[in-house]
């Protein structure tokens, strides 16, 4: 049997790399979208094309800090979601990251994500990205819906490991 095997060392690779979130989905259909947590894609329409759920959100506060454990060096931030423009996000929320991309999300910012989840309640962020204040809720909307529309195909995913 193939298992995801992502620790300490993958959320260090995907960090490095600049996503935004990495962790070993817990429930069977977070286990179906394991492959979101592969190497960063490289354009709007791969990214559409591999999320469960892309959305806008604006920060409200900076949750909790995860220092021990699986999840060690993982910040939480709770938001509020103002759109979703693929599959589903509460009103309220909270999403992790590591803590590298996490100094990058400031309260009260607005920010594209890309999540996956929820693992025990919480939502696993692997894409963030900050939105201009002149930049419309309607305009993003058009833009993912765009990039949904191109029925981008990303190659397979090679970041499975065999198990002993």
């Amino acid at each position: 049997m193939n298992k995801l095997i992502i620790g300490a060392a993958g959320l260090a690779v995907v960090a490095a790399v600049g996503l935004s979130g990495c962790s070993s989905p817990a429930e069977p259909e977070a286990a179906e979208h394991a492959d979101a947590l592969c190497a960063q894609t490289q354009s709007d329409a791969a990214e559409a094309a591999r999320a469960q759920n892309l959305a806008l959100v604006d920060v409200v506060e900076e949750g909790r800090l995860v220092s021990k454990g699986t999840d060690a060096n993982v910040q939480t931030f709770k938001v509020r979601t103002l759109a979703v423009y693929k599959g589903q996000l509460p009103a309220e929320a909270e999403i992790s990251l590591p803590t590298d991309a996490a100094n990058k999300l400031q309260a009260g910012g607005r920010y594209e994500v890309s999540v996956i989840g929820p693992d025990a309640g919480t939502w696993l962020a692997r894409f963030t990205r900050a939105v201009p204040s002149g930049k419309t809720t309607e305009a993003l909307a058009a833009h993912w819906k765009g990039e949904i529309g191109k029925n981008f195909v990303e190659p397979p995913c090679t970041d499975f490991t065999t198990a002993p």
